[in-house]
């Protein structure tokens, strides 16, 4: 009797991939959409499914988490925090005398976050990338004590370059000079770009490093962009580094994105974020220093800087936009370069627009991955039939942002999408400055003069087929 042995052994893989992999994914708990998604990939390309679940779907720096934890200089940052929020006005932290909408969303962080709002900011809003450039280099030439940037990208690219070189001056001056810069990001950032750097006293590292021993952490992706000053100047917003945003890509131009300059007491929590991620990245303990625990009002905004991440027990930043959008009475704007939300989202954003708000979506016209762009549409065309506006900007547009009302405006590293939902680590900054909403708003009326609305004839045209591939993309859209 011949047995086909080879065919019996690749069977009892497969079998034996499958189980493997279905026991990992109900014990993970994962979000139902995820995990049908999983169960498909793994239905009709086992073996492949397996690998790329191993690969991308568990949180294997959770055991490198639980050593920060633990460590002393994280633990002194986390108590002068408890500290802090025990010395203020819970009343003021918690926003109670801001107007609704904006108290509900306010309290809703304190709650689950403990972050206060914090007052007295000043807050310039930036669209453009030679404008966020050219104040950030201003800032960093003018540092007298530390600088401390977190990017996602960092190209080998002229603004990369100069912004190297101008790091590379102050550390030789005796500035402390500390980068943290995502692995999976900066994968193709040869380190010898920061040779001069290093070698002048300047510490750079990397965040969860992707090698083969621990290729686990590729789907785990630190997505913030911050920058703090002497403990007194912060940034973040969606701007990497690289020329693009200067509009050096003819592909992707004209490159449209949104970023913050913060100075006043907001800053302390982007640097006990970064604090928090570079001790993380490095093992290395920070030293506080009393003048970062209350940088001085600069101006009269109110906001509270929140983060989130899939080292989070909830996903912070999407539910306060789920509350923005639940409490949206006259108007709900959104700007993101990728529309993947998980089902609350998208059925908050379809009632709003059955209750009569607003409700407009500005996408990229010009795709940066094809993929993503087509599913992208997909949910736009379901938005599309629920009332939602959605326009389509000439060129890229890279901006993370949504404002409710005159009420609210988030504006940070979070897209729209369920990645950034629950997989990579994310920081907004949400201001509750009827001005700055109207600021922003105007931004928004000018980008929506060279846009292109989306309507449903308009989507249809496009074939059958088209269709029906971004249905099928969609069906992965939880893994993307």
């Amino acid at each position: 009797m011949h047995i086909d042995l080879a065919g019996l052994l690749l069977t009892g893989i497969i079998v034996a991939n499958v189980i493997f992999a279905v026991v990992i994914v109900f014990v993970d708990r994962k979000r139902p959409a995820e995990m049908l998604a999983w169960l498909l990939l793994f239905a009709f390309l086992p073996v492949v499914g397996f690998l790329l679940f191993m690969l991308f779907g568990q949180k294997f720096f959770m055991r490198r988490r639980s050593r920060l934890l633990r460590h002393e200089g994280y633990r002194r940052l986390v108590q002068t925090l408890e500290r802090q929020a025990a010395e203020v006005d819970v009343a003021q932290a918690r926003g109670e005398h801001l107007d609704p909408p904006a108290d509900v969303v306010a309290r809703l962080h304190h709650s689950r976050t403990g972050a206060p709002i914090t007052y007295g900011n000043a807050v310039t809003i930036f669209t453009h990338g030679t404008e966020k450039f050219a104040a950030l280099l201003r800032d960093i030439e003018a540092a007298e004590e530390s600088i401390h940037l977190e990017y996602f990208i960092w190209r080998p690219s002229s603004v990369g370059k100069e912004l190297t070189q101008a790091l590379t001056r102050k550390a030789a001056e005796g500035v402390a000079v500390r980068v943290v810069l995502d692995d999976w990001g900066c994968k193709l950032t040869p380190q010898r770009l920061f040779k001069d750097l290093t070698a002048a006293g300047g510490k750079v590292v990397r965040f969860l490093p992707v090698n083969f021993a621990t290729s686990f952490n590729a789907n785990y992706r630190n997505h913030r962009k911050l920058a703090i000053i002497d403990g007194r100047i912060g940034y973040v917003g969606g701007m990497n580094v690289g020329d693009e945003y200067l509009d050096g890509r003819a592909d992707l131009s004209p490159f449209r994105d949104t970023h913050l300059r913060v100075a006043g007491p907001a800053v302390w929590r982007l640097q006990a974020r970064f604090i928090m991620d570079y001790t993380f990245a490095s093992g290395e303990e920070v030293p506080i220093q009393e003048a970062w625990l209350a940088p001085p009002p600069a101006g009269d905004v109110a906001l509270q800087m929140v983060f989130s991440g899939p080292d989070a027990d909830e996903q912070y930043i999407r539910n306060g936009f789920l509350k923005m959008i639940q409490l949206a009475r006259d108007r709900l704007w959104i700007q993101t370069p990728y529309l993947v939300p998980d089902e609350p989202v998208l059925e908050a954003l379809k009632l709003a627009a059955y209750a009569g708000v607003d409700v407009r979506i500005m996408l990229p016209g010009v795709a940066n991955n094809p993929i993503v762009h087509r599913v992208t549409l997909a949910y736009a065309a379901e938005l599309l039939q629920a009332g939602v506006r959605v326009w389509e900007y000439d060129g890229f547009l890279h901006s993370k942002a949504i404002l409710c009302d005159d009420a609210v405006l988030s504006i940070g590293t979070t897209n729209m999408d369920v990645r950034s939902f629950a997989l990579n680590f994310e920081a907004n900054a949400f201001i509750y400055d009827a001005g700055k909403v109207r600021e922003f708003a105007a931004a928004y009326e000018d980008d929506l003069s060279v846009s292109r609305e989306l309507t449903w004839e308009r989507y249809a045209a496009q074939g059958y087929p088209a269709r029906v591939l971004e249905g099928l993309f969609r069906l992965l859209a939880p893994l993307l």
